[in-house]
């Protein structure tokens, strides 16, 4: 009986959505800017080819230029000299502000424009998220005098993003890939000026930092006077990290780092932790109930007036509701990720809200992320269960399409057609098959760059450009990016268990050794990897394990950064006594260790130091 019945109310259901999407399928899949439709390029100052949306907006929603734009009466908002807005408030006895940039250099020149406003000495710094607090120490001559307040979890994060293993992701082994990822999405592989050139700026990465942990750590709803003045602190909601947003009703002002220049980027292609788009939406619906006149935000321009506040938040809420609820509406439908991100439909009202406009990331990547996070991959189609290797099914494709030249002449028409997205897709199979092809690297490379020129996106325009000039061979983009020595020096524990996903399977199946790592540094821990057929078990407490280790190794952190990063050669380590090997033989660790994949980061490859990247991206 319950099986009939829920039979019968499945049936329901996909008769339900079925009837709504199939009905309307060609009037919600227009063709986009990507395959033939209507768009303007348009040469920007530097001469960067780009779409005229793209320069139209951003004026209207960032501070392009260094601006000190007063508010209120004793209330500024100082932008354009970094990525981050700084807000600053008068009060009776001194400064209070919210942000500080991402390094020294940027804090001086925010400083230098606070004097031009105000004699009155900073005492009090907050901070709206771990990613813009490295400047504090350069806007104080003396931090002792200064009250620093920050959301609970500050002071981990930022620690942990300067001693991590690259850019933040779900998993930190593979932080060095993220990290290569992220540059290239901060434009590092762009030029100044020409058809390719950035519009977005580059993150000076490498440069010296002050940090100033927070003193003052509220908790959500948490009320304080601040010097003379009320605050409220909300820790609750997350955007693209956990943010302290601040209310002061006395002035009816709501600083926060919610309210983007540009739609809520609610997935990076560089890849990162899942953005939940409830938790963004809810934190901005917190604000908008606080009915605030001014609105100060860290990354785009501030708004005044009560109405247009008002107005702001719903639409840019509502933007960030419609892509979430339609794309499980899409779920309930049958779709996948690929029919959803074409086929969500958004009212033109929405394009009203200047910050809406989808200048950095674009909301044509956002349904899949959703979709793999509440499913998973498997979008119900089984035919992809067991799909062919990528590299046969292009084998096989470019066959069936008459040989390499048919798949060239194809995708050449299709760039003459202006079906650029078809284009790429269908020079990939020749690509996959011959990768150095120089006919096949140029085409590919036109097709990319057409791309990149049509999206109003800085985030894909960065991805599509980059790759195009790395076909040409004008630049060289690293697969990954290794982390700093001293990072790993700094937790040397961490990175053994991290070396552990580079374990060759064929290499080490008919291995069985336990190694013990132990580190001469002061406070460092012995650790082990046990080397089982195949994988390599992290062993935190080598005593407690269950079974002897057969190597013993003896070397400090420093050394330990060298061999991980493959920049030293074990056997001269060892016969330097940079490592001293207490138990085992040296030619069977050896053979060990070559079972592990060695960094082979990609040469002649110039990108600005790395050391400080990791807190920097959004």
């Amino acid at each position: 009986m319950l099986k009939h019945i829920g039979t019968v109310l499945l049936g329901l259901g996909l008769l339900v959505f079925s009837s709504t999407t199939d009905a309307k399928q060609e009037e919600r899949v227009p063709s986009s800017r990507y395959m033939g439709g209507p768009a303007e390029l348009v040469t920007a100052p530097n001469g960067a080819i780009t779409n005229s949306e793209a320069l139209q907006k951003l004026p209207g929603i960032m501070y392009l230029k260094p601006t000190t734009q007063k508010v209120a009466e004793g209330v500024w908002c100082i932008g354009g000299y970094s990525v981050a807005n700084t807000s600053v408030i008068e009060a009776e006895d001194g400064l209070i502000v919210y942000d500080t940039g991402d390094n020294d250099e940027e804090a001086r020149h925010i400083r230098a424009a606070i004097e031009k406003i105000s004699d009155k000495p900073i005492k009090v710094i907050i901070y709206s998220h771990s990613h813009y607090a490295l400047g504090a120490g350069a806007l104080v001559d003396n931090p002792e005098d200064v009250m620093v307040i920050g959301h609970p979890t500050l002071n981990d994060t930022v620690q942990a993003n300067l001693r991590g293993g690259g850019a933040p992701s779900v998993y930190g082994e593979i932080g060095p890939v993220l990290t290569a990822r992220a540059v290239v999405q901060m434009n590092n592989f762009l030029p100044e000026e020409g058809p390719d050139a950035r519009l977005g700026g580059v993150i000076p990465f490498g440069l010296p930092t002050s940090h100033l942990p927070a003193t003052v750590t509220p908790e959500h709803g948490e009320t304080m006077d601040v010097l003379g003045i009320k605050m409220q602190f909300f820790t609750k909601y997350i955007s693209d990290d956990h943010n302290l947003t601040v209310w002061i009703p006395e002035k009816g002002i709501v600083l926060n780092n919610f309210f983007w220049p540009g739609t809520p980027n609610l997935y990076t292609l560089r890849g990162g932790v899942y953005r939940d788009p409830r938790t963004w939406r809810d934190g901005l619906a917190m604000m908008r109930d606080l009915q605030p006149t001014i609105l100060l935000n860290t990354h785009a321009r501030a708004v005044v007036g009560k109405e247009e506040v008002l107005k702001r938040l719903n639409g840019y809420m509502d933007k960030i509701t419609l892509t979430f609820d339609q794309t499980l509406r899409g779920i309930l439908g049958g779709r996948g990720p690929d029919e959803i991100s074409h086929e969500i439909y958004y009212p033109p009202h929405l394009n009203e809200i200047l910050e809406n406009a989808e200048v950095y990331g674009e909301s044509a990547h956002f349904p899949a992320a959703v979709y793999q996070y509440a499913i998973g991959w498997f979008d119900n189609d089984v035919t992809k269960l067991f799909k062919i290797h990528p590299k046969e099914e292009a084998r096989r494709m470019v066959a069936l399409m008459g040989g390499r030249d048919n798949v060239i002449s194809a995708a050449k028409k299709a760039l003459e057609q202006k079906e650029y997205a078809w284009a790429a897709q269908v020079i990939q199979y020749a690509y996959r098959l011959d990768p150095m092809d120089k006919d096949v690297r140029q085409l590919k490379a036109d097709i990319l760059r057409k791309l990149g020129q049509l999206t109003t996106g800085s985030i894909p325009r960065a991805f599509l450009l980059s790759e195009a000039r790395a076909l040409e061979g004008d630049v060289t983009i690293p697969r990954l990016i290794p982390p700093a020595p001293e990072n790993i020096a700094g937790s040397p524990t961490t990175f053994v268990d991290f070396f552990r996903v580079r374990i060759d399977p064929k290499k080490s199946q008919d291995t069985d050794q336990v190694l013990e790592f132990v580190f001469t540094d002061a406070g460092k821990p012995a650790v082990g990897l046990h080397v089982r057929r195949g994988i390599a078990e992290y062993i935190p407490v080598p005593a407690d394990y269950y079974r002897e280790a057969d190597f013993v190794v003896k070397l400090d952190s420093g050394t330990w950064a060298t061999l991980y990063l493959s920049s030293l050669d074990l056997g001269e380590a060892i016969d330097s006594k940079a490592v001293e090997l207490e138990k085992g033989k040296k030619d069977e660790l050896i053979k060990v260790f070559e079972m592990f994949d060695r960094f082979q980061p990609a040469k002649n490859v110039t990108v600005p130091a790395l050391d400080n990247m990791s807190h920097m991206v959004r």
